[in-house]
Formats: C-alpha cells, structure tokens, sequence
C-alpha cells in the first residue's frame, strides 16, 4: 500500500510540474505576444504620424498651414506694358499648374522671431536696416536688438531677400517660391484677391495709408483670409517668395504643367521701369500698407536687388511635407488640426 501510495504521489507530482512548466510557457508566450502587440502598435503610431499630414502643425513656433495638391490657376505670361512690368491678373492671364502638397506658414514672418535670430551668433554679423528705423524693431543700449511694440504680433519689416533666406534657413524653414505663394493666396478658382473679386476696403487688408511705417499685427483682417485660411497676403508688408524675375521662366509657364522649377537665374535687362539697370532682381507677392487697390492683386509682382533693403519689405516662410512629417515623427512639431 505504501509503495502503491509512493508511485502515485510521485506521478501527482510530475503531472504538477507539467502543468506548471506548460503554464509558464503559455504565460510567457503571452506575455511575449502582449509586448509584440505593444511594439507593433508604437511602432504603427510613429509611422503613421511620420506619414501624416495634419491640416495645420506648429513648429518652432511658426503655424504652418497643408496647401493640398491639385490643380490651380497661376498668373504667367508677359504684360502688354513691357516685360518689366509687374503681373496682373488682366495683363498676364493664367496657366493651369499641378502642385503637389506642401506647408506655408499661416502668418507674415513676425518680427518676434527676427530678433531672436538678429541676437542668435548666427545673426550677430547681419546689418539690419531696421535696428534705427525700424516699423517694429530696435536697439537697447547694450546693442541688442528689441521688439518697440512686444505687445503687438507685429511682421517682420526692412528685409533684404539674402537676410529672408538666411533668415528662413536658420528657423529651419525656407522661402515659398512664386507659385506655392500664389496656390495659397487663391486655391482652385481663378478669384482676384486672396478673400474672392470683391473690390477691397479696410475690412479685407491693411493698404492705402500714407504713413511711412505702419503696420498691423499679423492676425488682422480675418475677413481677407485666402481659401486655405492664410492670413494678410494682400497688404500689410511685400513678401520676399524664392524667385528670380526672369522673362524666360515666365514664358515657358504652359496648361498642364506639373511642379514647375522656379529659373535658376535672373534675366538680364538693360533697363527697368525706373530707367536704369539694376539687376538681376527677386520677387516680392502682396503689396504693402501704402498699396492701392490694383496692387493687391494676386498676380500682382514687385521687385528688389537680393541685397537691397526696403522697409516694406517682410517675408513668408514655408516647408516641404517631408520636412513635416520628420518633425512629427521626432514630436518636434504640434498638430494643431489634424
């Protein structure tokens, strides 16, 4: 009996231990499969917010706004008035474009941001036009450069495009180029104004004053929003886009094209509008606080020598989409609407 008792309790015993190894091999199989669950689903998460591409995101401190691709309507050609001339939405006419999708920022570049690039080592060794005369920007007595108006969101003013493009790049941002620029202002249609063809009044832009410096926080004029709900690209300050002015580039833009390249280079002229060579030139898009009406056109085009300062004279910035999606992957960037 004993014997009988002995044999049976050894093989209660091995059956435990069975059961036991079998259970933890279950629960680290488990277990295993749970954490694999887990990996997986981060590592979906951040792909998928390194492939997302949200509405509207934030990064460093810049909002920044998705123009979808598509098609749109470009204002291209040479003006009846001479090749010198700035294009308009009668002078010129319009081209059918495909863009593919990219971010511009939702404001004028603010003069917030300036300074801190100004006072950055990066910065240091730029001659800002602005530091004694600027709209908005000045000089402490230690030499450091200061907002005037801190309570105010005010755009950036007296830029040159060789300190935009600096500028853009030390943000980690670039400058749109003339196309992108215009897609934002107008969207699929062929309006006149980035807010449609109604005729503007002080409700739409910042224009027609005859002050020497004014400008308007770059929030203001809700109402002249364009499509794609960027603010002020009529009035308020000229922006600099990345072009050269070039004749060539202007009349080789055709129906159907599909990311055209900006020219590579500025045409040479003997003459401008004022009477004299000055050249090669870059683009500026949307007038300024003493605009008139005519210059606010979407089409409409002023131009500047790369180093040549203007007080009027603000930027824009934009970035490609798989700028943002690597900042989104690094959770360097905040959607704001997703």
């Amino acid at each position: 009996m004993t014997m009988v008792l002995a044999v049976e309790k050894r093989t209660v015993v091995a059956a435990m231990k069975k059961h036991m190894n079998g259970w933890r091999k279950g629960a680290i199989g488990l277990a295993a499969a749970m954490l694999a669950i887990v990996l997986t689903t981060s590592a979906g998460t951040a792909h998928a917010a390194a492939e997302a591409a949200p509405k509207e995101v934030m990064i460093n401190g810049v909002e920044f706004i998705l123009i979808p691709e598509g098609w749109f309507y470009k204002t291209a050609g040479i003006p009846k008035e001479g090749p010198f001339q700035p294009l308009d939405d009668i002078g010129g006419g319009n081209v059918k474009i495909w863009l593919d999708s990219y971010y511009i920022a939702k404001f004028e570049a603010r003069s917030r941001d300036l300074v801190k690039y100004l006072n950055s080592d990066a910065g240091k060794m730029e001659k800002y036009a602005g530091s004694t005369i600027s709209c908005s920007i000045g000089l402490d007595k230690s030499g450091k450069h200061i907002r005037l108006r801190p309570d105010e969101d005010l755009p950036a003013t007296h830029m040159h495009w060789e300190l935009a493009d600096r500028w853009a790049r030390w943000m980690g941002f670039r400058l749109p180029n003339e196309i992108e620029w215009e897609k934002a202002a107008r969207g699929p249609d062929q309006r006149i104004y980035p807010w449609g063809d109604a005729y503007p009044d002080e409700t739409y832009a910042g224009f027609n004053t005859r002050s020497p410096c004014f400008t308007w926080p770059v929030d203001s004029f809700p109402k002249g929003r364009s499509p794609y709900g960027v603010y002020n690209m009529a009035g308020n300050v000229r922006e600099f886009v990345a072009d050269w002015y070039s004749v060539e580039n202007d009349a080789r833009l055709k129906d159907g094209m599909r990311n055209p390249s900006p020219a590579s280079q500025g045409t040479v002229l003997t003459e401008n509008f004022a009477g004299e060579y000055k050249g090669p030139w870059k683009i500026l898009k949307g007038g300024r606080w003493q605009s008139k009406h005519r210059q606010l056109r979407i089409g409409y085009r002023n131009y500047a020598i790369p180093d040549d300062p203007f007080r009027c004279n603000g930027t824009r910035f934009a970035l490609d989409v798989a700028t943002v999606r690597a900042h989104l992957a690094k959770g360097t960037a905040t959607v704001i609407a997703p």
